[in-house]
Parts: C-alpha cells; structure tokens; sequence
C-alpha cells in the first residue's frame, strides 16, 4: 500500500481488520463475526457527533473482505440537520474508501431513514443486503441485554423489507421495470 492510500489512525479506529473480528468474536464466544456487529452498535454509537439532536446512531457493517465497518451520525453546529451526515452514508464511504468491494451485512441502532434506505438501495449488491435494527424491541441483540444475546443467528433481514417498491439503477437499465411515458 502506498503511503497516499494508508489508512491515517483515526482512519482505523472506524475499521476493525477480519483477524480482530474473528479473535473477538471467539473470545465472546460467538459462531462468526455477523453474530459479533450487533454487539459493536453501542460502540459505534458513542463514536457519533451530534451536538444539535444529541440523537446519537451508529451503524456497524460486515464487508466481503471480513473487516467490520463503522459509521457514525455527525451533526455540524450552525447548519441545518439536513447538512448531517447519517451513519449509514459514513459506513458506505467507510468501506469505499478502504476498498472493500461489497457491504453483506448492517446492524444499526435505529431503522435507517428513507433517504439511508434509497441510499443501500444505489449499491450493485443491494438485493442481497441484510439489516439488523438494534433498537427495535423485538431484537434480542439490544446492546443493554448483551450478556443474553443467543447463539443463534441475529434476526437480519433483507432490505426488500426496509424499502418495499424499490427503485434503483437497475431501473434505468435497457429492460428494466420502468414504466414508459
């Protein structure tokens, strides 16, 4: 890796590399590292910055390289919350610039809002996209009940569930499901 695309050290404290994850994972005693991203939200969420809803989300995403991604929600003092930058969009750019090529997996702590939703929807790999809602009550991956979390697989689900009717690149495409004018 040349020096001009060496991750700096904060950089770095928003990636986890596949060799930690799957040491943390085993040293929580979890099957694989999917089962250890809900259990990495809380973490992510107190890396947020936004000092004008004080709404803290992180988001925490499993690339196809096996590195786990970190996003954030940042917020900036004197401009409007539409200047945010949501977690979701900071855990895409995250992963772009490491170059992992694909995004298999995200646990979030609150249900990504429809501009997030169209967001993973604009990713070549969306329809194969697994979302975990922290927050969500029925998830038994709550970060407060970590020590309850089952050994089971977290409850994902494909964004098809977050984003019904979805209109995407595939869309604009020769063949695509577009109606014509």
């Amino acid at each position: 890796m040349d020096q001009h695309h060496r991750p700096t050290a904060a950089a770095t404290q928003f990636v986890i590399e596949s060799s930690d994850a799957e040491s943390m994972a085993k040293s929580m005693n979890l099957p694989s590292v999917l089962h250890l991203l809900p259990h990495l939200v809380h973490s992510a969420q107190s890396l947020a910055r936004p000092p004008i809803s004080n709404f803290h989300v992180g988001a925490v995403g499993l690339g196809s390289d096996g590195r786990v991604f970190f996003g954030v929600n940042l917020e900036f003092l004197g401009l409007p919350l539409h200047h945010s930058v949501h977690a979701e969009q900071f855990l895409l750019t995250n992963l772009a610039v490491h170059r992992c090529p694909r995004l298999l997996s995200v646990a979030v702590s609150a249900a990504p809002c429809g501009h997030c939703r169209q967001f993973f929807q604009e990713l070549r790999h969306s329809s194969s996209l697994q979302i975990l809602v922290t927050g969500d009550e029925n998830c038994d991956q709550n970060h407060d009940r970590v020590e309850s979390v089952e050994k089971k697989c977290p409850d994902f689900k494909p964004l098809s569930k977050f984003l019904p009717n979805p209109f995407g690149p595939h869309d604009l495409l020769d063949g695509g499901n577009s109606a014509s004018a």
